[in-house]
């Protein structure tokens, strides 16, 4: 059986979107043909979020009670497989379909080093009865010998994690699929808030679709009602700090104070900017980003971005929590007009500044007190390096 696209293929959205939306009209029209499915990547949300939308478009609701089973993990051997693809349940004879999804199933990692022909779930799956679907879905990564197997009787369907530039067309996909409308303005106030989490930004399109209704249209103020975020405030924080607005910084911090938002989290998000400040500078240092391209088109500062080199890439953090070059071009553009303005020795100082407030939180000073101490320091970095340009 054919791939729905080659995995080398799959590194981009676009890519899978168009190949996705293929199978989903499959699945609408005529059921799945092969009748059996294995949907694989390293996102356990998105591949969750594929087998979802096949199970809805494959079963009406109503029929989920009798039509629909599900083995995970060690629940999938063999001897369940059998039972649930060939001992018909009460009422089978009522539905239209049947549906089986299997997850991380123990079948396909306990035979993984047998031949072909002592392989009994291979079999049941090439036995498949009419009128059932069998809908693999794999987040810890198959091997070549076990996607080799799968590919004799089933179309196999390879996903990525999203990349950055892909988030803007994943939430349009997100609002169309929720029979939303959103423009880009407010596609990119989601994602700055949001961040690259592909499950929180689903769920918050959802509570969008919920509020604006079928064929509403999100607005960037809607947005930003009902989506609230520490992280963005804490952004706008920064902001003033960085524009060494003390007094404005120290009523968003009292702000944030009264409603009660964790000085801990508050001292753990100002740590995460300042080291993509620091990883900002390291970009300008490097001369990978000219002056003249932080004003230019969204496109062009992108592909900028993508010449990136490799041995600069390998220098930051393997998570993308903490990786400037895993954020939205919006955000890395952001912290490189940020970076201009101070040293790397002024951004090493404030990310001490920041630990030392964080050993402070545990020898009982109010905690309040110490971060209004450190936003003066913080913002006093940057009133020094404006005198020193000066």
């Amino acid at each position: 059986m054919p791939y729905l696209l080659l995995p080398q293929e799959a590194q981009f959205f676009r890519n899978v979107k168009k190949a996705i939306s293929q199978l989903y009209h499959m699945a609408r029209t005529e059921g799945l043909k092969p009748p059996v499915v294995v949907v694989f990547g390293d996102d356990e949300f998105l591949v969750q979020r594929v087998i979802q939308r096949l199970t809805d478009l494959l079963l009406p609701t109503e029929e989920r009670p009798t039509a629909l089973s599900v083995l995970e993990g060690k629940e999938g051997t063999e001897a369940a497989l059998a039972k649930v693809l060939f001992e018909p349940t009460f009422g089978f004879q009522l539905v239209q379909r049947r549906v089986v999804i299997v997850k991380n199933p123990a079948f396909l990692k306990e035979r993984d080093k047998q031949r072909r022909s002592s392989l009994v779930w291979h079999r049941y799956l090439q036995q498949i009865p009419p009128r059932t679907f069998a809908l693999l879905a794999l987040t810890e990564p198959p091997s070549n010998a076990q996607l080799g197997l799968l590919n004799e009787i089933a179309l196999l369907v390879p996903l990525s994690k999203l990349r950055a530039q892909d988030l803007p067309e994943f939430v349009q996909m997100l609002a169309e699929q929720a029979a939303i409308h959103m423009d880009k303005a407010a596609v990119q106030e989601l994602i700055d808030r949001v961040g690259n989490d592909a499950r929180q930004l689903a769920t918050e399109v959802e509570k969008l679709a919920l509020y604006i209704g079928v064929d509403g249209r999100i607005s960037v103020d809607i947005v930003r009602e009902l989506v609230p975020s520490l992280a963005m405030d804490v952004f706008a924080l920064m902001n003033a700090v960085v524009e060494g607005e003390t007094a404005k910084a120290l009523r968003m911090l009292d702000g944030l104070l009264q409603r009660r938002e964790s000085p801990m989290l508050i001292l753990y998000l100002l740590a995460r900017q300042f080291r993509f400040l620091l990883q900002a500078r390291l970009l300008l240092d490097s001369k990978l980003v000219a002056p003249a391209l932080l004003h230019a088109r969204a496109d062009t500062f992108r592909q900028q971005l993508e010449r990136i080199p490799d041995e600069i890439r390998h220098r930051f953090p393997e998570d993308a929590r903490y990786n400037l070059l895993k954020q939205s071009p919006s955000v890395i553009r952001n912290f490189l007009l940020q970076a201009r303005h101070f040293s790397r020795d002024q951004i090493l100082r404030a990310l001490q500044l920041i630990l030392d407030t964080d050993v402070g939180f545990k020898t009982g000073i109010e905690q309040g007190h110490l971060l209004a101490l450190l936003i003066v320091q913080l913002s006093r970095l940057r009133q020094s390096s404006q005198e020193t340009a000066a």
